[in-house]
């Protein structure tokens, strides 16, 4: 096997150490809270930058995450559901919480999302979103799985610790998200002969 070429030098080198110098100073300015700023600077530093809402709303997203934000891999054993049934329209799109599964490690929160025009065909809708709880304690949010066409979509996320009951006790709100180098999903084609009850072709 042939190690992969690395093209790292001394420009890279001193953009990320300028990085890793701000970010130490931020994490110490900020002493474990959280600070994020207004639409109204995110919309400005997107014209300066040319840079996407979502892709900035990531990367200080992902600064305000502490050192004990830690989110299992696993939900764990469902305990039980709890209705949250929170919704809102902005642009012609239906934004629903509908429900929680309660789990041992965390909650497993659902959106759905629908696009209410019945004129339009706009094919697939791919959310740059994340759910924001906010409550008496600190809350850590991941996408956990998103699937849907046709003008529909659910979204899943995963919230730690454990949503309260009731439900009254948090807020949820919808901030833009998205990972400024993530891979576009993998498309794949089916357009083989399927027979059922005989042989399929090779």
């Amino acid at each position: 096997m042939q190690r992969i070429p690395n093209e790292y030098n001394d420009k890279f080198r001193s953009i990320d150490a300028k990085l890793l110098q701000l970010f130490c100073e931020r994490k110490a300015l900020a002493n474990g809270k959280r600070y994020f700023p207004s639409k109204e600077i995110m919309q400005q530093w997107a014209i300066t930058y040319d840079l996407d809402i979502p892709q900035i709303s990531w990367l200080l997203h992902s600064l305000n995450e502490g050192r004990h934000s830690v989110v299992p891999d696993e939900p764990g054993e469902l305990i039980n559901v709890l209705p949250v049934m929170q919704k809102s329209v902005v642009n012609g799109f239906r934004y629903v919480l509908t429900h929680a599964m309660q789990h041992q490690n965390g909650s497993i929160v659902f959106l759905e999302i629908e696009h209410l025009s019945t004129n339009e065909n706009i094919g697939h809708i791919r959310p740059h979103l994340l759910l924001e709880v906010t409550g008496k304690q600190q809350y850590s949010v991941r996408r956990n799985g998103t699937h849907g066409g046709g003008g529909q979509t659910q979204v899943r996320f995963l919230v730690t610790p454990r949503l309260p009951d009731p439900i009254q006790e948090v807020q949820f709100a919808l901030i833009p998200y998205a990972i400024p180098m993530e891979s576009p999903p993998k498309e794949v084609i089916l357009d083989q002969e399927i027979r059922f009850g005989g042989a399929n072709p090779a």
